[in-house]
């Protein structure tokens, strides 16, 4: 072991690599590489290249076998990905001083590599913005982060592809020297077989091995070739013949015997958090945000927009609604405009102080001759009702306020089958139907109010003997609008910061930023903490103009404290916050990020009491929904908005734990997610 430390940068012995039971990556590889050499790594798509170079970097820990490098921690390693891996809203320089930050390097370090690396990758100005650049230009740059701390070790996926040849040339040049004067073991992976020619060693992997580690001159040489292609070629053909189906069924089964025992970790491990690579995260996401202007304003301006088209939209009663009426105490439509409003008038039709009444609750009435023509306004849907007043009814009507125990009972009956209002209603919308018929019979009681006290009655004989008195909590004229409003900005914080969540870091790790951040030595941890940072301050904003919406502008009642109701906002905004995380290492596409986020919404929003009471549910649905995440919240909200009521209530406390135990069961389904995911990298 000391002799392969002193000797080689890097030696792999006995690699042994699966996914599955049966896909074995890693068929038992070696590798040596020579301290200040070019290895170039060949070999076809799915050979094993990544999986190895992973290993490499401590991405992922083989199954067996054992790695060994001379240097010992992340930094002393630099790597380059496939994928650009980039943050194109900072500039170049910010690139640098933001990974250069993760290495421990300091602004005036960073600065000085900064100017040599522009010159020598002929980089524009390092005040461009990454996302103004061309591709060869992204590319110079991602090549440049693995230069910048000066690592030890190179491991470069893809260099030069798309690069310009002669710009090709002068970075392959630059690499010969680092890795001869600056001492640089160098690994490259590369499509341009013949552009190895000018690494000291090959390395020709296929189907999880090595066939042949060898100087590009002596491989041709051996296997009597004029390039490394057919080289290459003849190696493949030997490999096939010579493969028996039996040895590689023996590897397999073999497999858990070869693996038992785990191979101990080539690179020391980060400690878990380290404030200038937090600083480094959090410097960077505030770029994120600042230069991400359409971003902010969606952020910022959609909790407005949703807020108002709710309060424009919803809960307010309909107006202009058509109700048809059949008055046959009149000789034709229209001749209530002939008879007085008020006044004792027993002996004119009555019928015309009620539609009055009507009119007045913005109803529009529209008159018709005979029965058939009303009911066929209903059946056509020009009217949401139809009214129909017997032609003695107004007669009728005063025999049966005047109505005793002495009244004979024939004559009682006919005053009451002719003073009986009939009513034929449209209810194939609910909400209309029962607001029209709320309106009618309350507009019946006034109407019959007023008349007690024009003919000098008891005003208070005319209505039904039950007394509202006012109400312990609310309004006498409650809104749905206001009933409503607690769930509504309880689900709206809740869903806002996992949007924002979701489209931050599953950007980051698709993009392979997220993959490239923990090669330098970033952890869960970190990313987290600063994305929290950023995230806290975003949706205190956003909770502040929703509240303002609410309960400033459209005025919903607030009679409740306002730090406790902040602090419940703010950690269902964090809960939230905790579920985008969740979602995010789960998933390795938007669409899929996308199904979860939106088949958890309108579960959420229906159970909760935003769109209908939960005591109205179902008896099963009824016994699970206050264990979801914006429940008990909800009901929190409303008791500290609606009810006054504070945090020593069971039903205002019991919203702060319940919001707090989700963000602790979110935080540890990730981490559990992450440990088996071994990783955040996506797939």
């Amino acid at each position: 072991m000391n002799e392969v430390q002193t000797e080689y940068a890097l030696a792999v012995r006995g690699a042994y690599k699966r996914y599955g039971k049966t896909n074995v990556i890693l068929k038992g590889l070696n590798m040596t590489i020579p301290q200040g050499h070019i290895y170039g790594l060949l070999g076809p798509s799915g050979c094993g290249k990544t999986t190895l170079l992973n290993c490499i970097v401590g991405r992922i820990d083989l199954d067996a076998g054992e790695i060994v490098m001379k240097g010992k921690y992340r930094a002393d390693i630099g790597y380059m990905p496939q994928d650009l891996a980039l943050y194109s809203v900072l500039s170049i320089f910010e690139t640098f001083l933001y990974y250069g930050r993760l290495f421990g390097m300091t602004n005036s370090q960073v600065e000085r590599r900064t100017e040599t690396l522009v010159k020598f990758l002929l980089l524009p100005k390092a005040s461009t913005l990454v996302e103004n650049l061309s591709g060869g230009q992204q590319r110079r740059v991602s090549l440049a982060v693995a230069l910048l701390h000066d690592p030890q070790l190179l491991i470069l996926d893809e260099p030069t592809v798309g690069l310009d040849p002669l710009l090709s040339q002068s970075i392959w040049e630059h690499l010969v020297k680092l890795a001869s004067n600056g001492k640089k073991t160098i690994i490259i992976t590369t499509h341009y077989i013949e552009e190895a020619r000018q690494a000291h060693i090959i390395g020709l992997m296929r189907n999880g091995v090595l066939l042949c580690e060898d100087s590009p001159h002596q491989l041709m040489s051996h296997h009597n070739c004029d390039n490394l292609e057919q080289a290459f070629l003849q190696l493949s053909h030997k490999q096939a013949s010579a493969c028996r189906e039996a040895e590689e069924d023996q590897v397999i089964e073999n497999y858990d015997e070869l693996t038992k025992v785990s191979p101990t970790p080539h690179l020391r491990g980060e400690v878990w958090f380290l404030w200038s690579r937090f600083m480094a995260q959090l410097i960077k996401n505030w770029y994120f945000m600042w230069r991400n202007k359409a971003m902010m304003i969606f952020l910022l301006g959609l909790p407005l927009v949703q807020c108002t088209f709710y309060n424009l939209a919803i809960g307010h009663d309909p107006e202009g609604l058509r109700v048809a009426v059949v008055n046959e105490e009149l000789m034709r439509p229209g001749e209530c405009s002939s008879y007085p409003p008020t006044g004792c008038n027993l002996d004119l039709p009555l019928t015309c102080r009620y539609i009055e009444k009507l009119k007045g609750r913005t109803l529009k009435i529209l008159e018709f001759e005979d029965l058939s023509a009303g009911k066929a306004a209903v059946d056509n849907h020009a009217a949401w009702g139809l009214l129909h007043f017997s032609p003695n009814y107004s007669m009728a009507l005063v025999e049966r306020i005047n109505i005793t125990t002495d009244s004979p009972k024939e004559e009682t009956l006919d005053a009451i089958e002719f003073s009986t209002l009939n009513v034929w209603m449209d209810m194939s919308n609910m909400y209309i139907g029962n607001m029209i018929r709320e309106g009618l019979i309350e507009s019946y009681a006034q109407f019959l109010e007023d008349l007690f006290q024009d003919c000098g009655w008891p005003r208070e004989a005319a209505n039904i003997p039950v007394k509202f008195e006012d109400p312990i909590y609310g309004s006498r004229n409650p809104s749905f609008i206001h009933a409503a409003s607690p769930a509504v900005i309880v689900v709206f914080m809740f869903y806002l910061p996992l949007m924002f969540t979701v489209g931050v870091l599953l950007y980051e790790k698709m993009a392979g930023i997220l993959e490239r951040c923990m090669v330098a030595g970033v952890t869960a941890l970190e990313v987290v903490t600063a994305h929290s940072v950023i995230q806290f301050v975003v949706l205190c904003l956003q909770g502040l103009l929703m509240m303002l919406i609410m309960y400033i502008v459209f005025d919903s009642p607030f009679v409740g404290n306002f730090f406790w109701t902040s602090n419940l906002l703010i950690l269902q905004g964090l809960s939230g916050m905790c579920f985008g995380f969740l979602i995010s290492v789960i998933s390795d596409t938007m669409n899929a990020a996308s199904f979860m986020g939106i088949g958890s919404f309108f579960p959420l929003c229906s159970m909760s009491g935003m769109l209908w009471p939960q005591e109205g549910m179902h008896n099963l649905l009824k016994s699970i929904s206050w264990a979801l995440p914006t429940s008990l919240p909800t009901e929190a909200m409303r008791a500290l908005t609606a009810r006054g009521w504070g945090i020593e209530h069971p039903a205002v406390y019991r919203g702060f734990l319940s919001s707090m135990f989700w963000i602790f069961f979110f935080c540890l389904m990730t981490r559990l997610v992450v440990k088996a995911r071994k990783g955040l990298r996506a797939r």
